[in-house]
């Protein structure tokens, strides 16, 4: 009968203290690595939602002379692809804040830049920078969302003005048929409704 070495039996005894170390092992972030974490996040979801509101922006002005497939679906363009496509169909469309607009695509082109900082050693370390990114992208894409918004409202209105007459001539119409109706004579009620008419 072979004898058990005193290693062995150290081995088996310890085992089930170590399975229990392990078990409770816990990786632990120190509060400047979750900081830099939250950082970094904040700045590509940031760049995320300028790229949506671009992309939106862009469809809108389309309408239906292009369809989402032809703009590109999310990320099948670069964003200075999609401000490029922009600032073209914007002149195209008659955008009546067009150099406002033009001014803020300038302003958004080193926006790629600024979200490739997180992949830099040393910018990506620098938390109070990439908040200063955070800030900057989020003001893009107040100013294009603030632009978008702005020429729909514009749209709405000229369609509204542009719908009053109309309406005020039917009502006139309507009034003068009824007035005609009243009187004697089918005669008389034409030539009033053929008036109204022209």
């Amino acid at each position: 009968m072979r004898s058990r070495s005193p290693l062995s039996d150290l081995a088996e005894r310890g085992q089930p203290f170590a399975n229990e170390i392990s078990s409770t092992l816990v990786a632990v972030r120190s509060a400047s690595e979750r900081g830099r974490a939250e950082s970094i996040r904040d700045v590509v979801d940031a760049y995320r939602r300028l790229y949506g509101s671009v992309q939106r922006f862009v469809l809108m002005l389309t309408d239906d002379r292009l369809n989402f497939a032809s703009v590109g679906t999310s990320g099948s363009h670069s964003l200075n692809q999609l401000l490029s496509i922009l600032a073209e169909q914007a002149r195209a469309a008659g955008f009546a804040r067009l150099r406002e607009l033009k001014a803020t695509i300038e302003d958004a082109r080193p926006a790629e830049q600024l979200r490739d900082a997180i992949f830099s050693d040393v910018f990506s370390n620098d938390v109070a920078a990439l908040r200063k990114v955070v800030a900057e992208l989020e003001r893009l894409d107040a100013a294009f969302i603030g632009l978008c918004v702005g020429h729909v409202l514009e749209q709405h209105a000229r369609a509204d003005s542009g719908t009053g007459p109309a309406i005020a001539g039917r009502r006139r119409i309507a009034r003068n048929t009824a007035a005609a109706a009243s009187t004697p004579g089918k005669a008389n009620a034409e030539r009033s409704v053929a008036r109204a008419n022209d």
